[in-house]
């Protein structure tokens, strides 16, 4: 499978757009978000049979939302989209995941996905 059919076959189990006006101790590089916490459990608790692709991209989507987070909420901004998400990170923050080759749990795993 590629990044791509992962990321298609994955956000479903989020909403478009989320909530930040309850951001917390938000600066550079950090902040607590209690709806996008929220949004990432219950895909968390929606994908627990799902394949560790999906499991692994659900992570990756919480990554891309909170960063863009804390740059929005830091300019003032309420909300957050699924489109405004950083890709490249997106990708970045799955990829290291899957591609750690001192984690053997995504060996198989790791045999199966396609660099695009």
């Amino acid at each position: 499978m590629t990044f791509k059919e992962i990321y298609n076959l994955t956000i479903k189990y989020y909403p478009s757009e989320i909530d930040i006006s309850d951001g917390k101790m938000v600066e550079k590089g950090g902040g607590k978000f209690k709806k996008l916490s929220e949004s990432w459990n219950e895909a968390e608790l929606k994908t627990e049979k799902e394949s560790d692709f999906i499991k692994l991209m659900v992570w990756g989507i919480f990554c891309g939302y909170h960063k863009k987070a804390i740059d929005k909420f830091m300019n003032g901004k309420k909300t957050v989209s699924l489109n405004e998400l950083d890709m490249e990170y997106l990708k970045y923050k799955f990829e290291e995941s899957l591609l750690d080759t001192e984690d053997n749990y995504y060996a198989e795993l790791r045999t199966e996905y396609k660099t695009e």
